[in-house]
């Protein structure tokens, strides 16, 4: 087994997780993480949706994912050649046999045949050529939305993604508190692709806002992401909440986010906004 499917199992089995639960919780099939935790690249998509699925994956387990991206190899290798059936040796005896035969039937029909037959040559068509592949950049106002091909996920906006088959493919464009965007793109060039997202319409409150008491911090889900959150050697919370969660901790407390930038952090009351960039984990301590 190779360093990154070692790493993958360890951290899984650490979690107590099953195939199967990993899965479940990604939304994914069972067969991609045994691909992965395995090292069989030639089993998985494109290089880049299989990235994007080893980030989540690294991310479910609490692993920083850009060491194991590192080691997932930009293109991945080619099945190994098939070993066909080996031959016998024919016969000489039917060999002389049939090669009689044939000079015999072939006697016979210059004898027989009413006329010469033209033969006429078919050149043979030409190989079909593999299909062009582009880079495609994706913006969004505000970043960090997710990005989907076809249905595939690429990453968070900005994207910088590699090569993809060009034609008519369906783009989609998902953030927390905004409308899902979806548009069908012509990819014939390198292609940068530019979207303002519109806000989802905030419902009134249904009652005033309860003050915050001091020494309080409060994590607000706007995305998914993995948190851990102690104090001093005591583990307060470690896991994945839901999306539009609220965490509420006293101080003093150390916070460690996967995707920080779907973490909204408020502090005695104090709106601090995200806690980091998309994508990029992070650990900060509220004394």
């Amino acid at each position: 087994m190779c360093e990154l499917g070692e790493r993958l199992r360890r951290a899984r089995e650490a979690k107590g997780l099953s195939l199967k639960e990993a899965a479940e919780r990604l939304a994914l099939k069972a067969g991609v993480l045994e691909a992965l935790e395995a090292c069989r690249f030639e089993a998985l998509p494109e290089p880049p949706l299989a990235r994007g699925y080893l980030r989540r994956y690294a991310l479910l387990l609490g692993l920083d994912p850009e060491p194991l991206l590192a080691l997932y190899p930009r293109q991945a290798p080619p099945p190994p050649p098939r070993k066909g059936p080996r031959r016998r040796p024919f016969p000489l005896g039917l060999f002389l046999f049939l090669l009689l035969l044939f000079g015999l039937g072939y006697g016979a029909y210059l004898l027989l045949r009413p006329r010469p037959v033209q033969v006429v040559e078919v050149a043979p068509p030409p190989p079909s050529k593999p299909p062009e592949r582009y880079p495609l950049r994706v913006v969004s106002e505000p970043p960090g939305a997710r990005v989907y091909l076809d249905g595939f996920y690429l990453g968070q906006t900005p994207l910088e993604s590699p090569p993809v088959e060009g034609g008519k493919r369906v783009l989609r464009l998902e953030l927390p508190g905004y409308e899902p965007l979806e548009a069908e793109v012509l990819l014939k060039a390198p292609l940068t692709l530019t979207y303002r997202l519109k806000p989802l319409p905030q419902p009134p409150p249904a009652s005033p806002p309860v003050p915050v008491e001091k020494g309080k911090l409060v994590l607000k889900l706007e995305g998914r992401s993995w948190l851990r959150v102690r104090q001093g050697d005591k583990r307060l919370y470690e896991g994945i909440p839901e999306v539009g969660a609220e965490l509420s901790f006293d101080l003093p407390v150390e916070v460690r986010a996967g995707n920080p930038g779907a973490v909204r952090v408020i502090l005695e009351g104090q709106d601090l906004g995200p806690m980091g960039e998309p994508g990029k984990p992070v650990t900060k301590s509220f004394p």
